[in-house]
């Protein structure tokens, strides 16, 4: 059971979703990457000044009455933190429960990442400089063999940090100047310890973007070895994280910032986002308006399914894994077998239709994965942290080929070219089955040829260079 988690001394600290209603009309029907980003973030932001033209002198009156001692309204989530005083607790829960434009409100809560941890690998390659066998597995290679590597493509994660001077990230990080320094400005954010350059103290997420982009000329381990990582750090040294801090970092990548913190520019927010963590608490909505936004910007939200598979035991999907948004990814080994800890669907969260989501929607190699560490080292990891960014990495191949795809036809062209396995066709614990990357291009393909054109254009037709 996960920890409450208090962000100041002597208080309780709850986060309460704002009853808002944005409207994405404008969003959904643009044309092309920037203007929907743009149009998202300010459907949700014209929705959220609204609510706080009400709600700001409400709780302003709560903190003079000494109900409330702070609050924080996370832009672009929906959200608001409040911090009450413990020493009255009781008092001002039931003072906020009456604010009329607060929907659920919950404690804030621990969120703490548990991949297992396998061996530290050495940095001199695996002898033949072959691609590491998840990436293999998927048919990365086959892509990068059509010319597809993920270049114009930016993947958010949203972890621990990165190690941005690792040689197999060095040249993947957004922030990395043409001299080889770092400007980390809308390209790093760390709401944990509010440092402005780019960092990693645990490790997860820098095995993560690893994952996604990262190549070096010794290793081989990422799927999208021309795409770029940006990276918000909601999770610290423990690997422990909380629902505010998440929430800020979801913020974050809706609307990156400079490394002061301001002008936010949803233009350089990313295509796809890496959520390689979970709330275990798969009913969970705290999220919901964030991935809603995401939707409508035109991002791909992964997330990864979760590790609370063991005894096969269904609807073990975490949040936000479980919302219809994402592209939730199941676990498997080097043998295409379910590995035991990944999680089980369907989703605790009903879709419009009453029935529970159908949950997870894919799998990608997530057992003994080698991945970049701090430092410039490489570990073995396991757990459904590893399988997401095998299959963000595989989305920005998509992308790359077709930068203004949806996120439906994203999930639409990985579900389609997945290998089936387990029982004959989608199942609650491999989805669709394992990505398959030459086969979601070719999904992709058949999406955006015109009935006179039996085979794929040209990528290049029409160019200058």
């Amino acid at each position: 059971m996960s920890a409450l988690v208090n962000l100041a001394p002597d208080v309780r600290t709850y986060v309460a979703q704002l009853r808002v209603d944005p409207n994405f009309e404008r969003a959904l029907a643009a044309p092309d990457s920037d203007s929907r980003k743009m149009l998202a973030v300010s459907a949700m932001q014209s929705a959220e000044a609204t609510t706080a033209e009400t709600l700001v002198p409400k709780l302003t009156e709560l903190q003079q009455q000494g109900l409330v001692q702070d609050f924080e309204l996370v832009p672009l989530t929906g959200a608001v933190i409040i911090n009450t005083p413990e020493a009255n607790s009781a008092a001002a829960w039931d003072a906020i429960r009456g604010v009329s434009e607060l929907g659920r409100i919950v404690r804030n809560r621990e969120v703490t990442l548990d991949a297992e941890l396998g061996a530290v690998v050495p940095a001199g390659g695996n002898g033949t400089v072959e691609p590491e066998y998840n990436v293999a597995k998927v048919n990365a290679p086959g892509a990068w063999e059509q010319g597809v590597r993920g270049a114009g493509i930016t993947v958010g994660v949203i972890d621990t940090g990165i190690d941005p001077a690792h040689p197999a990230l060095v040249d993947n990080y957004r922030g990395t100047q043409a001299d080889g320094s770092f400007d980390h400005s809308y390209s790093f954010f760390d709401p944990i310890n509010r440092r402005t350059e780019a960092y990693d103290d645990h490790g997860h997420g820098t095995h993560v973007a690893g994952t996604v982009a990262g190549g070096a000329a010794d290793r081989i381990i990422g799927m999208a070895p021309d795409a770029q990582v940006i990276a918000a750090k909601a999770f610290d040294a423990r690997g422990g994280g909380n629902t505010a801090t998440i929430l800020r970092a979801l913020s974050w990548m809706l609307a990156p910032t400079d490394a002061q913190g301001k002008n936010p520019d949803p233009t350089k927010a990313p295509d796809i986002v890496n959520n390689s963590w979970g709330n275990s608490n798969g009913a969970f909505l705290g999220y919901l308006d964030t991935f809603r936004a995401f939707h409508a910007a035109g991002i791909v939200p992964v997330v990864s399914a979760g590790n609370s598979g063991r005894g096969d035991r269904p609807q073990t999907i975490g949040a936000p894994a479980s919302y219809k948004e994402s592209i939730a990814v199941a676990a498997t080994d080097r043998d295409d077998v379910r590995a035991p800890f990944s999680s089980v669907g369907p989703s605790r969260v009903r879709g419009e239709d009453g029935q529970f989501i159908f949950k997870p929607d894919i799998a990608a190699p997530g057992v003994a994965v080698i991945s970049s560490m701090p430092g410039g080292s490489y570990r073995a990891m396991s757990g459904t942290s590893m399988a997401g960014p095998g299959a963000a990495g595989v989305a920005a191949l998509l992308m790359s080929r077709y930068p203004n795809m949806t996120p439906e036809q994203v999930r639409e062209a990985l579900l389609t070219g997945a290998v089936d396995l387990g029982e004959p066709g989608p199942d609650h614990f491999y989805g669709h089955g394992r990505i398959d990357a030459v086969a979601a291009l070719e999904a992709a393909d058949a999406m955006f040829r015109t009935p006179d054109e039996p085979t794929r254009p040209d990528p290049d037709a029409g160019s200058d260079t």
